[in-house]
């Protein structure tokens, strides 16, 4: 080796993509600490680095450099030497919001463990089981829907002549339920029902209860369960059964001639994807749970059909395709802007 000679290749561009990577990890512990130390509760009035140091219980300091970085961030605006919340924080960071992202942002944490601890998740063995982790999915995806892509939803689904006349609505796998109770919201002849699991329902009645609504929950497992009933609509979102075909039959099956399917999931495209698609698919296989059978790419299950197959397995049915519409809100649960779809179709043989 000559040393004084260059390589022939310069490490530039991987320092910047190192740098990148590291930056991000830092802006999110910045983000999730602050969180965790109230500084958006503080900080929906006016107070200085000072004040502030006294109350989140850190060296003057370093509170200066934390809300340096909030500023930078656009989450903190700063008046000579005052700091607040920006209307953003106010709205989803402020643990008294109604519309607050808290819960979902601290537990990505979960997720950056198993990155850091990547040698051990790589191998895929870590086991989880469904009944101790879905009561907590379903409270971060009830605060993440309230931010948009309920309203979008729901906006879409009401303009339906079909739901209009509706008597009975049906949320299969519901989690929630926050989308039935805006539905009895906007109807409220429409009576609604939530199905999913035991465990589930718990934090299903908690959320009927906050909104005062009449929606009725039933226990079961869809993959062993008949769902019963003779429902006008069936809707689901983001559930391990919205491309199964078996589970689209039960559907079939529970819903009246004319009647509505409406589902919202994420579709994966049948071709190698992005990086950030890689990525996903990636810690979509760190975890497995026990009973839910997943697969290869993210947020898809044994037996799921990609859509045009699915489309093609609901015509069969005795379903007809009313429309497609595509999803582009940022959906916090699932990461990044998926391009997900609402497949809406009606019952008609």
């Amino acid at each position: 080796m000559n040393i004084p000679e260059y390589p022939d290749v310069s490490a530039e561009y991987l320092h910047r993509t190192i740098e990148h990577s590291l930056n991000g990890l830092k802006l999110y512990n910045i983000l999730k600490t602050s969180i965790k130390m109230g500084v958006f509760d503080f900080l929906e009035q006016k107070l200085t680095c000072e004040q502030l140091s006294e109350k989140i219980g850190i060296k003057p300091t370093m509170a200066n450099y934390l809300l340096e970085v909030l500023v930078k961030m656009d989450l903190l605006k700063k008046s000579g030497t005052l700091y607040e919340n920006t209307e953003c924080s106010n709205l989803y960071l402020n643990s008294e919001s109604d519309f607050n992202k808290i819960r979902y942002i601290s537990a990505l944490g979960d997720n950056v463990d198993l990155w850091n601890d990547l040698d051990n998740s790589i191998k895929g063995n870590i086991k989880r089981k469904e009944e101790a982790i879905f009561p907590f999915v379903v409270q971060r995806m009830a605060e993440d829907c309230l931010s948009g892509e309920l309203q979008e939803t729901v906006e879409l689904v009401v303009n339906y002549d079909e739901f209009k006349n509706a008597e009975t609505l049906l949320d299969l796998a519901g989690g929630h339920g926050m989308y039935p109770i805006a539905f009895n919201q906007l109807n409220p002849n429409l009576q609604c029902y939530v199905f999913d699991l035991p465990a589930v329902l718990e934090e299903t009645n908690k959320f009927i209860e906050k909104y005062d609504s009449c929606v009725q929950t039933i226990p079961g497992n869809f993959h062993t369960d008949d769902f019963g009933g003779n429902y006008d609509i069936i809707f689901t979102s983001y559930n391990p059964g919205g491309k199964n075909p078996k589970i689209a039959a039960k559907i079939y099956d529970s819903l009246n001639m004319g009647g509505l399917f409406i589902n919202k999931q994420h579709f994966p495209e049948d071709k190698p994807g992005s990086l950030e698609d890689l990525l996903d698919d990636m810690e979509w296989n760190f975890t497995n749970f026990e009973k839910s059978n997943k697969t290869g790419p993210k947020f898809t299950f044994k037996g799921d059909l990609f859509f045009d197959e699915y489309i093609e397995f609901l015509e069969d049915l005795g379903f007809a395709v009313v429309d497609v519409h595509p999803v582009t809100r940022f959906n916090t649960p699932f990461g990044r802007i998926l391009g997900d779809k609402i497949l809406i179709t009606k019952k008609v043989r």
